[in-house]
């Protein structure tokens, strides 16, 4: 197996783990955070607010999964720009996963987020050689 073949089947999972758990993640926080609005827990005034942050919150972590979905292609190809953006998102999903965990520590499962993170830029960056078409 060579490089572009191992880093496809490493994006694959990981672009399929941000598509849904974005979805759940809205999902889920809108729910608890309309209870905890009704329960008193977050202020009435506030509430309109903090249910638009946690539903496109998920709403950007799904966007993050559809476009490394969208440059599989690229990928495939060898396409440097693909393996350039491809890397970004799994830099930046990685460092969530460790801001996540440093901020609550009692928590370790947001660390998945820095497997999944990892898993999608490790394999671009040591095979960042045959990556080469424009």
């Amino acid at each position: 197996m060579n490089g572009r073949t191992i880093t496809n089947t490493c994006a694959i999972p990981s672009a399929l783990f941000l598509l849904l758990v974005g979805i759940v993640h809205s999902i889920v926080n809108v729910t608890s955070l309309r209870r905890a609005i009704v329960r008193g827990d977050i202020a009435a005034r506030l509430g309109d607010t903090v249910l638009f942050n946690a539903a496109f919150s998920g709403l950007f972590i799904s966007l993050f999964g559809l476009v490394v979905v969208l440059l599989l292609p690229g990928l495939r190809a060898g396409s440097r720009q693909a393996g350039r953006v491809t890397t970004a998102i799994g830099i930046f999903v990685g460092l969530l996963g460790v801001a996540g965990y440093v901020r609550v520590p009692t928590k370790p499962s947001v660390l998945i987020f820095l497997f999944f993170g990892a898993l999608l830029a490790a394999p671009i960056l040591i095979w960042r050689g045959e990556f080469t078409n424009p």
